[in-house]
């Protein structure tokens, strides 16, 4: 019968040790060349976010300035960032458990994961053996905090949105920031898990 992964509990590393023992360690430069197919599509998918700001553009023109007749394009960006974004989350966790073990059945869950905020992100990934993984991605002149605090703006921002809130602003400089910011953790939450990944089998997931 097909296992699923509440029934299997967290993951074992070969040596029988639960991975929740693991810790997300900086992983080595080498690690950084091969992606997850979850972070392909993630890159493909946001081709949608950078159509909308095309059009943004192409309407309203490049100059600086709140341009009142596109807010709405700017908020359906929003919908849009965060739902690839946590579609990667969970596209890049069943790729995982496909590795780990091929009868793994990733939607016990990610089925109940729903808007990724940091915290939640954690929780989801505290089943590969993986201690606050949002907690270890930052790069040059994007300090952790900054970076948490700015997926954390996504997710607010794209609730009210979501919710029905009116009076809800967001400008394009907003949505240019707030896709770097999840580009740049999706990129580097990958190798994390790739190397996670290869702590706990042995052997490259994605290998080139």
């Amino acid at each position: 019968s097909r296992q699923t992964s509440e029934a299997a509990g967290p993951v074992n590393d070969l040596s029988g040790n639960s991975a929740r023992d693991a810790r997300c360690e900086q992983p080595p430069g080498r690690m950084w060349a091969v992606p997850s197919n979850a972070y392909k599509g993630l890159t493909e998918r946001l081709a949608d976010v950078d159509q909308l700001m095309a059009a943004h553009e192409a309407v309203g023109g490049g100059n600086r300035g709140r341009r009142f007749e596109l807010e709405g394009v700017n908020r359906a960006a929003v919908l849009m960032l965060s739902a690839h974004f946590e579609g990667y989350l969970e596209d890049v966790m069943a790729e995982a458990l496909g590795k780990i073990n091929g009868h793994l059945d990733p939607n016990p869950l990610t089925s109940g994961f729903h808007n990724p905020w940091p915290d939640r992100i954690d929780s989801l990934f505290a089943f590969l053996g993986m201690a606050k993984p949002s907690r270890s991605v930052s790069w040059q002149h994007a300090g952790n905090a900054a970076v948490r605090q700015n997926l954390e703006k996504l997710v607010s921002t794209r609730n009210k949105i979501a919710h029905g809130t009116t009076g809800v602003k967001v400008y394009k400089t907003e949505i240019t920031s707030l896709r770097k910011y999840v580009e740049g953790f999706a990129q580097r939450f990958d190798v994390l898990v790739r190397f996670q990944l290869l702590g706990l089998t042995g052997k490259s997931p994605w290998p080139e």
